[in-house]
C-alpha cells in the first residue's frame, strides 16, 4: 500500500519529490510579434504567432493550441494541449520544502514537442471506455477502492468504492479516481487503438517540465500557495480535504494546462527510484525490467501544500487504487 503516513504526517504527504528550473523556455514561448516561430513535427506544423494561437492550415496544429482526436468509436477524446520543445533543470531548485529525492539536480532536454491533456481524465471519458471496451476496472475486479470516510486520516479499503463510485458525489466533470496505473495503461491503449494516435501515459520528466512551464519556483504561480489556486488540504477552496472538483476549476498555468497542482495524483510511466542517480537526461519514462512501484504527481484534495508542488512525487504498486488518484494523458506528435 502507498505509504499514506507519509504522505500525510511525514512532510505531510511526501515521500517522492523533485524540482526543475526552466526560464529559457519562456523566451520561446512569450509573445513575439515579430519573431514568429514554426517547428516541424511530421505532418504537424507547430507555430507561434504574436501573442495568440490559432490554426495556420489543414494539418497544422500551433503551440499552447489544443485540440481532440475524432474516435472511431464516435464523439473525440480528452483534448489535448502542444507543449513546445525545450530543456530544464529537474530537482529541488527553488531550495524550499525538499526531500532527499529531489536534490539531485540534473538537466533534462525535451527534445520534441509531445501534447498533454489540458485537463485530467474524466469520469465521463473513463465511462465512454469502460462502456466502448467493456472493461472491469482493478477496483472492481479486487475487492474495492481505498478511501478516507472523514473520521480519521487512515485509508481503508471500501468494497463498493470504484471509479464510478469513490464515496464522494462526482459528476462526469470530474476527474476519474479510484484507478490503478494499469487502469490508466488499459485507457491509453484503447484510446491510442480508437483514435489511431500514439497516447500514453507521460513520462515523470514530461510530467514535471509541463507543470512548472517555464518556472523554478514552488507551484506555476510563484513560492506561495495563495488562495482558491488549486484544490488541497489548505488551499482555499470550497473542495478542500473534501473530494475532487471538477476539472478546470482554477486558472490554467503558462502552458495551457489546468490541475497540475492538486485535485487527484496523477500516474506516469516510470518506474520508482530514490534517487535521480542515472536519470534520463532526454525527458523519457525510467523504466526497467521488473518495476514494482510507478510514480504518480501533482498531490491531491487530501494532501497540504507542500504536497502539491511541482517538485513532488510519490509511489504507490501499479495495482493498486485510492479515491484521490487519477491520471492525464500525453501523446506523441512525432512519426
Amino acid at each position: 500500500m502507498r505509504h499514506w503516513f507519509i504522505r500525510k504526517f511525514m512532510g505531510d504527504n511526501k515521500m517522492f519529490r523533485q524540482g526543475i528550473s526552466g526560464t529559457a523556455i519562456m523566451r520561446f514561448f512569450r509573445c513575439r510579434r515579430s519573431m514568429p516561430i514554426a517547428v516541424l513535427v511530421g505532418v504537424i506544423v507547430l507555430a507561434q504567432a504574436g501573442c495568440g494561437v490559432s490554426y495556420v492550415a489543414k494539418n497544422q496544429l500551433t503551440l499552447g493550441q489544443s485540440f481532440r482526436d475524432e474516435l472511431a468509436s464516435g464523439g473525440q477524446g480528452p483534448e489535448m494541449v502542444i507543449i513546445p520543445a525545450g530543456r530544464f533543470r529537474m530537482g529541488c531548485v527553488s531550495g524550499r520544502d525538499c526531500d532527499d529525492d529531489e536534490t539531485l539536480v540534473h538537466e533534462v532536454t525535451i527534445a520534441q514537442p509531445f501534447a498533454l491533456s489540458k485537463y485530467e481524465v474524466t469520469r465521463g471519458e473513463f465511462g465512454r471506455f469502460v462502456a466502448q471496451a467493456g472493461y472491469r476496472t482493478t477496483a472492481e475486479r479486487s475487492g474495492g477502492c481505498y478511501g478516507w470516510d472523514g473520521s480519521d486520516d487512515y485509508p481503508t479499503e471500501k468494497s463498493s468504492a470504484r471509479w464510478n463510485n469513490p464515496g464522494f458525489n462526482q459528476s462526469d466533470t470530474h476527474p476519474v479516481v479510484c484507478v490503478s496505473w494499469d487502469d490508466a495503461v488499459a485507457y491509453v491503449e484503447w484510446l491510442s487503438s480508437d483514435t489511431g494516435k500514439r497516447y500514453r501515459l507521460s513520462s515523470e520528466a514530461e510530467w514535471e517540465y509541463a507543470a512548472r512551464a517555464g518556472t523554478t519556483t514552488e507551484y506555476s504561480w510563484g513560492n506561495d500557495i495563495g488562495r482558491n489556486r488549486a484544490n488541497c488540504d489548505g488551499c482555499g477552496s470550497r473542495w478542500d480535504y473534501g473530494q475532487t472538483a471538477s476539472v478546470g476549476s482554477f486558472p490554467a498555468n503558462g502552458f495551457g494546462l489546468h490541475d497540475m497542482h492538486g485535485n487527484v495524483w496523477e500516474w506516469v510511466q516510470d518506474c520508482w527510484t530514490g534517487s535521480y542517480a542515472g536519470a534520463p537526461s532526454d525527458g523519457s519514462a525510467w523504466e526497467r525490467e521488473y518495476c514494482g512501484r510507478r510514480v504518480l504527481r501533482g498531490g491531491s484534495w487530501f494532501n497540504k501544500p507542500r504536497d502539491i508542488r511541482a517538485a513532488n512525487r510519490v509511489s504507490d504498486i501499479s495495482g493498486y487504487r485510492f479515491s484521490d488518484s487519477g491520471f492525464r494523458v500525453a501523446r506523441t506528435l512525432t512519426p
